[in-house]
């Protein structure tokens, strides 16, 4: 692996195999690794790169400690020419890791024009239309002819465009676009208008990463324009940029629902992790201590049928994965935004029906089999299979409607719907779980003592 070449030259000093390892190596594959280096060896590795846009690509790929210490290390000068001569878009996301004060600093030691840009970028959130674009694009103007645009796209063959021109009035608005087969496919004297597909997908700033993605699916394009309400174009947002987006929507909720770390978190040192992770496992904590609360308040009836016990992971198991099934199904429609607030209440309440009616055949089918084997397997009433099944279908059908009503009600909170379906609704089903579990057993135990 070269990394592991790399760490080895990093404890020689023969700087000129280090440079040569470094460079031949490449440099994507040592940004997403370099976690596994120190802080010293990480600045040496950047150093050693021979084109400032491998440093350019370093810093934008790898982890956010690592990026951090890095430009920690760096003149404040030439951290501002290095991110002045990345897309506008790579230097926003960067400079939006930085304290305000730094921020301020590099802006104002970049050149106007690129820095003016940027101060407009970081304004809006990452994870919208605004956030995601580039200001750079192919635009043309109507009267423009295939010669015209196919000599001017020649003498930009270095610039990085994506292969949609868009056709843009004097005043910015946008009329339409074609593609560069287009382009090739016309007269060389005809007009931009005449070829232009007026049928155009277009997002406002404020839309977000999942609508975009979704638009771009829909209408096959690689590429889609941002307008404001006037339908002037102010950028576009490419593919490239959305899948690296959703990777770290779909990471950060992942990494949400299992209670650890949002940003990198194998590239977070030990320190780092044990902080990101503690609250949660507090969370959890402090959900266990409820419920052997609550299994405490329950001490007589557990002493007296004390085979109720062994089917508390069974109840607590079942509601909890009915109630993580809701809550997913629930969190992705609200990503991709196939839930939306007309079609919110059918699916929760197709969600509750699916988990109600899963409880129901789980608690008679459970219930039916327990009642059958408790006498000479268990040596225990046939009640048992009664509580059981009841549990069961009680516990499930709560489990169920937390799951279902979660997420909207985190989204009405303004927290991420994600959270809904990690540790805050494992312990709720836990705690209710073992509650209505004990509470249905010493009801149906208790009775049938009486009756007895």
């Amino acid at each position: 692996m070269p990394l592991e070449k790399i760490k080895d030259l990093l404890q020689s000093s023969d700087t000129a195999e280090l440079s040569k390892a470094v460079n031949q190596s490449n440099h994507f594959e040592i940004a997403r690794l370099l976690h596994k280096l120190s802080k010293e060896e990480k600045i040496k590795v950047f150093s050693e790169l021979d084109t400032e846009s491998k440093r350019q690509d370093l810093l934008y790929e790898t982890d956010l400690d690592s990026r951090l210490e890095i430009q920690g290390s760096l003149d404040q000068e030439y951290l501002a020419r290095l991110l002045d001569e990345m897309p506008e878009d790579e230097a926003t996301d960067l400079l939006k890791e930085h304290a305000e004060d730094t921020r301020r600093e590099l802006l104002s030691r970049m050149e106007f024009a690129d820095a003016e840009v940027i101060k407009n970028l970081i304004t809006y959130s990452e994870e919208t239309a605004g956030g995601l674009m580039t200001p750079r694009f192919n635009k043309v103007s109507p009267e423009q002819t295939a010669t015209d645009i196919l000599v001017h796209l020649k003498a930009e063959i270095n610039h990085d465009r994506s292969p949609y021109f868009y056709v843009v009035k004097d005043n910015g608005e946008l009329l339409g676009y074609f593609e560069l087969r287009d382009l090739l496919n016309v007269a060389a004297s005809a007009q931009a208008s005449t070829f232009t597909r007026t049928d155009i997908a277009c997002v406002q700033l404020h839309e977000t990463c999942e609508k975009i993605a979704n638009l771009m699916d829909h209408e096959h394009l690689s590429a889609i324009p941002v307008v404001d309400e006037n339908k002037k174009i102010l950028g576009i947002v490419t593919f490239d940029d959305v899948i690296r987006m959703m990777q770290d929507i779909a990471s950060e909720d992942i990494f949400t629902m299992v209670g650890t770390a949002k940003v990198d978190p194998f590239a977070k040192r030990v320190r780092g992790k044990i902080t990101a992770r503690a609250p949660w496992l507090l969370t959890t904590f402090l959900g266990g201590m409820i419920s052997a609360t609550i299994m405490a308040l329950f001490e007589t009836t557990i002493a007296e049928f004390a085979t109720i016990i062994f089917f508390i992971p069974f109840v607590i198991g079942l509601a909890g994965n009915v109630g993580i099934q809701g809550a997913t199904v629930i969190v992705r429609g609200l990503a991709t935004g196939d839930i939306q607030s007309d079609n919110l209440l059918t699916v929760v309440r197709s969600e509750l029906l699916v988990g109600v009616s899963n409880g129901l055949i789980f608690g008679v089918l459970c219930g039916g089999f327990i009642a059958t084997v408790a006498s000479p397997l268990l040596h225990s009433t046939p009640i048992l299979g009664i509580v059981v099944g009841a549990g069961i279908i009680m516990a499930v059908t709560v489990a169920a409607l937390i799951g279902s009503l979660a997420p909207s009600i985190f989204l009405r909170m303004g927290i991420d719907p994600a959270i809904a379906a990690g540790p805050v609704v494992t312990v709720s089903n836990d705690i209710l779980g073992i509650l209505i579990y004990l509470t249905t057993a010493k009801i149906f135990l208790s009775a049938s003592q009486v009756a007895g």
